[in-house]
């Protein structure tokens, strides 16, 4: 079976230094099932679909560890993100291998069009629907080519 596209939501802030090549992990609290990659959903003020992100293998660890791998990363960021997983045993780090922008995709017509809102965290769309083939145009457009959908299909590195 052929999983749909995923639209993850971030602040336009962690977005920012994305592109700059700060922010190298995407971390969540939660994590359910394959994340290869996922479009990005920029909360207001810019309230759009913007880029697509390809993700590495989720590292998985304690709060601490992960503030520690988002210290090395943006330094300052380590009392953020002990706060951010604060109350959970263990958390995820999603190492970003390549973020592609593509033509934006504003809340106004993902309601209109679509019917959609988008997710607090990330929601897997159905693979036939108009949102997901709307999504798969404007990545190829971009140049973008979609992740892999199976585990078995990427190549497998181990966390440092």
């Amino acid at each position: 079976m052929i999983a749909g596209p995923i639209i993850m939501s971030l602040r336009p802030e962690p977005y920012a230094r994305m592109q700059e090549g700060a922010k190298r992990h995407e971390f969540r609290r939660r994590l359910s099932g394959e994340l290869p990659g996922a479009f990005l959903y920029l909360a207001a003020p810019v309230s759009s679909i913007v880029a697509y992100a390809e993700f590495g293998c989720p590292v998985v660890g304690t709060p601490e560890e992960l503030a520690a791998l988002a210290e090395a990363d943006e330094p300052g960021a380590y009392a953020d993100t002990l706060r951010y997983f604060e109350g959970l045993a263990r958390g995820f780090a999603l190492p970003l291998l390549v973020v592609t922008p593509i033509e934006a995709l504003p809340l106004a017509e993902l309601r209109e069009r679509f019917g959609y809102t988008p997710p607090r965290s990330y929601r897997r769309q159905a693979p036939d629907s108009e949102l997901a083939r709307e999504l798969a145009a404007r990545l190829e457009a971009a140049g973008g080519l979609p992740a892999p959908e199976r585990e078995s299909d990427r190549p497998h590195h181990q966390p440092e």
